[in-house]
């Protein structure tokens, strides 16, 4: 038996305001059999924000909220690097507000004090907080690639909603475990406007443990027991309702196969390619009491070497845990080529839902393969990213992208209670978002709504456009 083979065998001076592009000026308006998608307004926040040189990206806290409504008021947080500060923590955070005619930025650090961007979430109807993880203490150098590294110290920076130009305050967490806390830290978060209970996550670079928090209503933090997946899970969504807390995350690994790695290596130089996996999930239905239970694996590519991507968590009134995520058969195309030659480049966006820890219901909303442009297949579908939606009256909708021959495309499906979809209705935006977005979720104390805001954070090799979008669906 060759290492391939065990391996698969026994796997588990920044402007304040920026200049603001409208695209549509005229309202949109697609029908479906019981669904109607409305595009209210398109809009360039900012064409390039230069790459962060640290590692991260605009939009390097996948599964973190980052845009809040309320009403008709919008936030969102958006971080950048400033110019000739080293890596690692060399970005500030901009806190952006939909005010009439245009987004304004009314809270912002005081200066490079991050390496990663910071998820913004509602506290409850007067209070909004941002995440920060700001250095404290310089802990050492990296010669390799010019960096420094630091201690830094995760809290929230909060604020009242009201003010135009508001006051903060600080909401300290406190840990089990004494975690190593530095400029690495892949936060999460999430919050219950209902009653302002908080679940934060911080993540030991070093042991790779997280150490989860939590607020309770009485505005008392407790270190909860630091806990892990059979690999190690980054880039968490979480949810928080009445102490029952719900938890998704990937797997993340340097490429465990040898050969797969090497192959990699020969055509990315880079020893550092990351294998994402599994999808993880765990459950507590009392973090106070009984913490987080052994996680569960969602679904998994292990017997090709594939890619998935944790998208969203959402949890319904009834308890259910509706979790959205991307599955591909193979990461990169000449992978398959060299071990898998012929196979089909299958890519999903898939639905699990989860009911007291059990995995009840797993099917793909949508389907497609990565064949280039030009291939023998003429009908080229690759699903991108997606989201969940929770509509006042409980209907739950996914929002998807994908790229195709002619472009790329948005959809809105409507999901019934085993999360099977309805026809896909299309969102007729004039330039359709297809890389990393944020939506106005419940797990960032946004309420239901009709309305979704569509946050775009390009990833690209020199500099990253953000982009936003207002969605109405009836």
């Amino acid at each position: 038996m060759n290492q391939m083979e065990y391996f698969l065998r026994n796997m588990v001076g920044i402007p304040r305001v920026l200049i603001v592009v409208l695209f549509a000026l005229e309202t949109i308006v697609v029908s479906g059999l019981a669904m109607e998608v409305t595009v209210i307004r398109e809009e360039v926040i900012d064409p390039a924000i230069p790459a962060f040189g640290n590692g991260s990206s605009p939009s390097w806290n996948f599964g973190s909220p980052m845009i809040v409504r309320q009403g008709q008021d919008v936030w969102f947080s958006l971080s950048r690097p400033v110019e000739g500060v080293p890596p690692y923590a060399n970005t500030i955070w901009q806190i952006y507000r939909w005010h009439e005619g245009g987004w304004e930025v009314i809270l912002e650090s005081p200066g490079p004090m991050d390496r990663e961007p910071c998820p913004l979430v509602r506290l409850n109807a007067y209070t909004l907080a941002v995440f920060i993880n700001p250095k404290v203490s310089f802990r050492s150098f990296r010669a390799e690639n010019e960096a420094i590294l630091w201690n830094s110290h995760p809290h929230l920076l909060a604020f009242p909603s009201a003010m135009e130009k508001p006051e903060t305050f600080t909401l300290h967490p406190v840990f089990s475990g004494a975690p190593v806390q530095r400029e690495h830290t892949y936060r999460g978060i999430a919050v219950n406007p209902e009653n302002s209970e908080v679940l934060v996550f911080v993540q030991d670079p070093d042991s790779e443990l997280y150490h989860p928090s939590y607020l309770d209503p009485e505005g008392v933090w407790h270190g909860l027991s630091e806990f892990t997946f059979p690999i190690r899970g980054l880039y968490a969504s979480l949810f928080i309702r009445d102490r029952e807390a719900h938890v998704v995350a990937v797997s993340d690994i340097v490429e465990p196969v040898p050969e797969w790695r090497d192959a990699k290596y020969e055509v990315l130089q880079r020893r550092h390619d990351y294998a994402f996996r599994h999808i993880y999930y765990a459950w507590s239905p009392n973090v106070l009491k009984e913490g987080f239970g052994e996680g569960l694996v969602i679904d998994s590519v292990v017997d090709r070497p594939g890619h998935m991507r944790n998208l969203d968590l959402l949890v319904d009134a009834d308890g259910a845990a509706h979790i959205l995520y991307l599955k591909k058969r193979f990461q990169y195309g000449f992978l398959r080529d060299q071990f898998f030659p012929g196979e089909p480049l299958e890519v999903s966006i898939s639905y699990a839902q989860v009911r007291d820890g059990k995995v009840v219901a797993r099917h793909d909303l949508i389907e497609g393969n990565m064949e280039s442009e030009g291939s023998d297949d003429h009908d080229r579908l690759e699903p991108t990213w997606g989201r969940l939606h929770q509509l006042p009256d409980g209907r739950l909708i996914a929002i998807v992208s994908a790229d195709r021959e002619n472009g790329r495309v948005m959809w809105a499906l409507e999901l019934d209670t085993s999360g099977r979809p309805g026809r896909p209705i299309e969102i007729p935006l004039q330039q359709p978002l297809g890389a990393v977005f944020f939506t106005n979720t419940a797990r960032g104390g946004s309420p239901p709504s009709n309305t979704i805001d569509l946050l775009e954070m390009t990833w690209g090799a020199e500099h990253h456009e953000i982009r936003y979008a207002e969605v109405e669906i009836r």
